[in-house]
């Protein structure tokens, strides 16, 4: 549990910057935010409908490849926050270098 708030907090970051300093209703932040949030929500919703309702009467092979598919959505979470944090540091220092070099030709005037 611990993971997932800190995943969302790491994902809600960069989207809260992005809303509050650019103004931007809809951006690459956002996007990031609410595809991690829809994966969460079918990942955790599938997994508790699977195992508490259906999963008791599924053969073995079809619970496998339940098995391989969460896997692979959880890896997939993981990555999602790590991929904003990087894009976040990486649009910070763009941004961060067009401000300083705004700053150096105003002051060379």
């Amino acid at each position: 549990m611990l993971f997932l708030i800190v995943s969302i907090a790491t994902v809600a970051i960069p989207y809260g910057l992005e809303r509050l300093f650019f103004a931007k209703k809809f951006g690459f932040f956002a996007a990031l935010f609410w595809l991690f949030v829809l994966q969460s929500g079918v990942l955790f919703g599938g997994d508790i409908i699977l195992e508490n309702h259906i999963g008791q009467s599924l053969p073995s092979w079809v619970k496998s490849i339940g098995l391989a598919i969460g896997a692979f959505a959880y890896l997939t979470i993981g990555i999602t926050p790590l991929a904003a944090v990087i894009a976040a540091l990486g649009f910070g220092a763009v941004i961060a270098a067009g401000w300083f070099f705004r700053k150096l030709e105003e002051n060379s005037d």
